[in-house]
């Protein structure tokens, strides 16, 4: 039995398979190739998947105690009274700004997270889709379009809103209480600052992606480079 190749898979199994095939048949070397990078291919997804939700829970046990740090640091008595030093008033007066900065700061990281491990999924899920056609059929592509409605909701999508609520919260609390205590010039900067670290770490994070995409040579130039 011969399962000929969608044109929109022709790339991905040319690569995987290192040749130009127009076809898959059955109990050959190209469809036990194909079979086996299913397998690794599910067993890689649930292994990211385990390891997504230990990160936020992590990620989200941190928040927790951010917030009860921050709510101490406004209830219990924190005044500079009988400070030896000027230096201390203004370091007790600072402690909640550098706890809501530490928050932002950490909820930004969190949100990068979220995007890189639904990107991830996101890319597994076409991998499986792929190869599951070649394999199994399309086990998994039907069982997702079962119940298709109003309620099929995305957990990427919520995972995403709830990094981006927290991140946007600890923004709120950084920039509000930066303007209680320096006032409006304070928070001008304040967000400066916020916007600065944003742009800054999506920069930088996105660096190491593009190194290897763009210096990473590929299995053809490796044969001529190997040839010469």
């Amino acid at each position: 039995m011969k399962i000929p190749l969608h044109n929109d898979h022709k790339p991905f199994i040319t690569a995987l398979l290192d040749e130009a095939v127009e076809a898959i048949e059955m109990h050959t070397p190209q469809a036990e190739h194909i079979e086996r990078a299913f397998t690794v291919a599910l067993q890689q997804q649930n292994r990211e998947a385990e390891a997504d939700w230990k990160r936020t829970i992590t990620f989200l046990a941190l928040f927790v105690f951010l917030y009860a740090a921050l709510g101490a640091s406004l209830t219990l008595d924190l005044s500079p009274a009988g400070a030896s030093h000027k230096s201390i008033e203004y370091a007790l007066e600072a402690v909640p700004v550098l706890i809501a900065f530490s928050g932002f700061f950490i909820s930004v990281l969190y949100l990068f997270i979220v995007r890189a491990g639904s990107r991830q999924r996101r890319n597994w899920q076409k991998t499986i889709l792929i190869l599951e056609k070649y394999t199994l059929g399309n086990l998994f592509k039907l069982t997702h379009q079962q119940g298709a409605g109003t309620s099929n909701y995305s957990l990427s999508s919520i995972m995403l809103a709830l990094s981006l609520f927290i991140c946007l919260t600890w923004l709120i609390i950084y920039n509000y209480l930066t303007f209680t205590t320096s006032g409006v010039f304070g928070s001008v900067i304040s967000l400066f600052i916020s916007t600065m670290v944003y742009v800054i770490l999506d920069i930088q994070l996105l660096k190491p992606w593009q190194a290897v995409a763009e210096t990473e040579p590929s299995g053809a130039e490796d044969e001529k480079k190997a040839d010469k």
